[in-house]
């Protein structure tokens, strides 16, 4: 089974190959073409040269495959559009639009330094297809914040992790920002999500009792 689909991001039109033939898709590959295998019936078959691989072709969407292109030509993936924000994955050059600020732990600080968030962006995106996504304003395209999941545990509940930063809070965006991961989740994954916060952080436990979330504090 051979298949070619155009698919269009951001303008450009990139042809994806999609079979379940070893030959095809290693000539496909060497000839730099973006690739999808297919597994079909033999749940036991192997394709290692494949990055991407699909049980069956209706697993195939057009959604899957711009996912597929946008990761194979290092473009971030869309998560979600809301009136005022889009979340997306970031970039490696985001690293100089993430502020530091006083409250930011070890964590926090991988997305302020190039080097390691082209890292996170490459293990995190590329291994799990989650992470905390950026936060940013349609109307200037600046990151306001981080919003996404930060694990998912023995149970598979997902962890919900936001951070507006500071000049941008008190405007709706943690909710709008929140809601749209959420959404996202449900749609992918099906799962519960939870939230842990700190006890004294009061504007986060209204934010998450608002939300409807299984939350955590902490003291």
């Amino acid at each position: 089974m051979v298949q070619e689909k155009d698919i269009v991001v951001e303008n450009t039109v990139i042809r994806v190959v999609i079979s379940d033939d070893e030959k095809t898709l290693l000539a496909a590959k060497a000839a730099g073409r973006v690739i999808v295998g297919v597994i079909g019936e033999n749940m036991e078959k192997a394709l290692p040269m494949a990055r991407y691989v699909a049980e069956t072709t209706d697993a195939v969407t057009e959604r899957y495959l711009e996912q597929v292109v946008r990761r194979e030509k290092g473009m971030p993936w869309i998560i979600k559009e809301t009136d005022r924000l889009r979340i997306r994955e970031f970039m490696a050059k985001d690293a100089g639009q993430v502020p530091e600020e006083p409250e930011d732990q070890k964590d926090d600080r991988i997305f302020q330094d190039q080097e390691k968030l082209e890292a996170y962006i490459k293990e995190q995106y590329g291994f799990f297809g989650y992470g905390l996504w950026a936060v940013e304003r349609k109307e200037d395209a600046k990151i306001i914040g981080k919003a996404g999941i930060t694990q998912c545990d023995e149970e598979g509940r997902m962890e919900l992790g936001y951070h507006i930063f500071a000049p941008y809070r008190r405007q709706g965006y943690g909710e709008e920002a929140c809601r749209a991961v959420l959404e996202y989740v449900k749609e992918e994954y099906g799962c519960m999500v939870y939230a842990v916060a700190e006890a004294s952080n009061e504007a986060s436990v209204g934010l998450l009792k608002k939300l409807g979330l299984l939350y955590f504090c902490e003291q």
